[in-house]
């Protein structure tokens, strides 16, 4: 059959799966194996082009966030190179990562402008140790590597098991063996799944997160005076006197942004961004940058964080805590009656904030619900005229289009041993919604000033979804009447899909859509140029509010603050810097990824913790979600969910994806979503952190003998 490279790429950029084989890529196309040699012929062009790579004898589309994939080997003099899939080989640039993986580890790593390859992350290693949950037996015991597929492990000797009990998540070292399965002994028992310190060192472990700081950066934060000296104070705008307030969650371990509103002249409103000033604290090339750099963003989990900087930063001397004088870099902008800008100006500045305010706190004031008088008339007045503002904003927003998706989030609640105790929905109230939106100005007012200078800088970029996708989503959008003609390019514009979500809100189907629309949406991501952000609306955009957290953040600081200098030294200062922002850009946005997938992680684990104890008890739910695989029940009784699979159900399930339902063949029995159920609690694996539910007084299908799991080496 005739094979047109945009036939193939069509299958690949759809992502059925991570890469496909070309037997794989045969199927999908409706090829036969005699079409074989035309599609290697066909990827050979595809490839010298760079519009597709290999990987391990699969093909797929490039990362959209540039990495590459290789493989670290040593070299003479002690140098280390990483050989890529095409089997090119460039020096490794000499960084913490680069010096933490051996020879033969999987890395992803940045082709630098000079020709060296940066390592960002180390994919698949020889490990030192492992943590694992350990299964008791009568001759010894077996380790289940955390987070693994369970298909193999690692045997423990009765000498090695220590003091270790069944079910206890232990670090194991591996015994060196030349052959046979996997051995080792426990060197360390870390508590019961769900204990916090087990469910941390999981975690960190699986997802190489780096914890300790260098004694270089911690002695420099140390050094820091915690007093601003009268000198700093004298080069910086003095906004002390003014009204600042800090609206976070009540759980906040810092706080980088504080906010202050007044009427303008005209109508107009006066709005004060004011950003915790890291980069006073962290200059270019210190120990204190170096460590950040290697984070690139802090990682938050229910119990505690791992920050980018080290808590006397982040937590101290960084943090806008209230009646302490701060260094803030300053973005102050005027708003018409429309939310329209017509003035923005950009200083560092010196702040002390009035109040620490919980996002519930604040939302009782905004809606003026009775008791919010304890607060003080000051506060009062600046969350009052904050709310106004927010209401031009989004009104304004939303006439551009700017998507919002409604999609809950849970927040687990712990005892006083970290342990926890439930499971809620994290509400999302007027007060999220008004920092959100002076966030969105200020990080829209820094990006095009930044964008209209030229400066060297990052931004934030989301760019249209892939054109599989965009079908994807037209078409579902279209199966519940969410929009209206199909556009005759079949590309929906932004202010389309917002107009869908606001149409589906209240519907039994709006999770669904908001779910599908959201996995339709390309990720965002950081890149030196600015390409401005499809879901916003927004032609450019750029993150500038949370440098306590975020790398780039902290680099957008220090660009405003050598546009604001303007000076040969400031100059000097950003041409240096150009060269590595697209490195920079990509390490962001992988351990960006990375630390949302830790933090997932963690919280599925706290889930399972909180309903293991629950195990054969049955609970009322709602539908929330229908696969091929099963449905999705979320519980009334706390907000959990966990999976019905198909295998449980009594009969021969089906799936119908076009109207997103499961039906049993034969019968007239179906599942939907918004559907009523009641299930049974059937278990919860913490390896995997599933919560497998069943229907409560049904019949299931007899249980097949589990298969014995045979260690072998890895």
């Amino acid at each position: 059959m005739p094979m047109a490279p945009e036939q193939v790429l069509a299958v690949l950029e759809r992502g059925g799966r991570p890469a496909y084989t070309p037997k794989a890529l045969l199927r999908e196309l409706g090829a036969g194996r005699h079409d074989l040699k035309a599609l290697r012929r066909v990827l050979r062009g595809l490839m010298a082009e760079g519009r597709v790579e290999r990987l391990e004898g699969r093909y797929r589309v490039p990362r959209a966030d540039g990495l590459r994939d290789g493989e670290i080997r040593a070299a003479a003099g002690g140098r280390r190179q990483v050989l890529d899939e095409g089997g090119n080989l460039y020096d490794a640039v000499a960084d913490e990562i680069a010096a933490g993986a051996a020879d033969g580890d999987r890395v992803l790593f940045q082709l630098r402008a000079d020709g060296r390859a940066l390592v960002i992350h180390v994919k698949a290693a020889t490990r030192a140790s492992w943590v694992g949950i350990l299964d008791r037996e009568p001759t010894g015991g077996f380790v289940t590597p955390y987070r693994d597929d369970a298909t193999w492990g690692i045997r423990i000797p009765r000498s090695g098991l220590g003091e270790a009990r069944d079910g206890d998540v232990v670090v194991v070292e591996l015994e060196k063996r030349r052959r046979g399965p996997a051995a080792g002994r426990i060197v360390e028992v870390l508590g019961p799944p769900g204990s916090p310190e087990a469910d941390f060192r999981a975690v960190v472990w699986h997802r190489r997160l780096p914890v300790a700081f260098s004694p270089e950066a911690l002695a420099e934060a140390e050094a820091f005076s915690p007093a601003l000296s009268s000198d700093e104070i004298a080069h910086r705008v003095d906004l002390r006197e003014r009204a600042f307030l800090t609206i976070d969650p009540a759980s906040a371990r810092d706080h980088d942004d504080a906010v202050c509103v007044e009427s303008a002249p005209g109508g107009a409103t006066r709005l004060w961004v004011a950003i915790a000033d890291v980069s006073h604290y962290v200059r270019e090339g210190s120990a204190l940058d170096a460590d950040a750099v290697l984070r690139s963003t802090s990682v938050y989990f229910p119990d505690r964080a791992i920050p980018m900087l080290p808590e006397r930063l982040s937590g101290g001397l960084c943090s806008l805590r209230p009646d302490e004088e701060r260094p803030a870099l300053c973005a102050e902008l005027v708003f018409d009656g429309r939310g329209q800008v017509t003035r923005r100006s950009f200083y560092p500045a010196v702040i002390r904030s009035r109040a620490r305010l919980a996002y519930s706190d604040a939302a009782a004031v905004m809606e003026g619900e009775a008791g919010a008088e304890s607060l003080g008339e000051e506060t009062r007045q600046q969350l009052v005229a904050l709310a106004d503002l927010t209401r031009r904003l989004q009104q304004r927003r939303r006439e551009a289009g700017s998507i919002d998706f409604e999609l809950p989030a849970a927040r687990v609640v712990l005892d006083d041993e970290g342990r926890p105790i439930d499971v809620v929905r994290e509400p999302r109230t007027v007060a999220h919604r008004a920092i959100e939106d002076a966030m969105l100005a200020a990080n829209r007012a820094v990006s095009s000033a930044l964008a209209e200078a030229g400066a060297p800088a990052l931004y934030r970029v989301h760019e249209p979804p892939l054109a599989g996708d965009m079908q994807e989503l037209l078409d579902l959008l279209q199966s519940f009447g969410l929009v209206g003609r199909r556009p005759r390019d079949g590309v929906l514009a932004p202010a389309e899909v917002a107009a869908a979500l606001r149409r589906v809100q209240g519907r039994p189907e709006e999770r669904l859509v908001n779910l599908v629309t959201l996995r339709c949406m390309r990720q965002a991501r950081y890149a030196d140029r600015d390409l401005g952000h499809f879901a916003l609306a927004f032609d450019s955009y750029t993150h500038f509010t949370s440098p306590i957290r975020r790398y780039p953040d902290l680099v957008v600081h220090r660009a405003l603050k050598d546009l604001l200098a303007g000076d040969a030294a400031a100059r000097r200062r950003a041409e240096a810097r150009a060269a590595g922002l697209a490195a920079l850009a990509s390490r962001a946005s992988f351990r960006e990824r990375l630390a949302e997938a830790a933090e997932r992680e963690m919280l599925d684990l706290k889930k399972c913790a909180f309903m293991a104890p629950r195990v054969g008890e049955v609970f009322d739910g709602m539908v929330s979600g229908v696969a091929r695989h099963g449905f999705y029940v979320t519980l009334d009784e706390c907000f959990v969910e966990g999976l019905v699979h198909v295998s449980t159900l009594p009969g021969y399930a089906m799936f119908e994806e076009r109207s997103h339902q499961i039906v049993l063949r034969g019968t007239r029995r179906r599942w939907r979503l918004a559907d009523r159920v009641r299930v049974l609690l059937d278990s919860v694996d913490p390896v995997k952190a599933w919560i497998n539910l069943s229907l409560a007084d049904e019949p299931k299908r007899p249980e097949r003998a589990p298969r014995p799991r045979r260690g072998r080496r890895r």
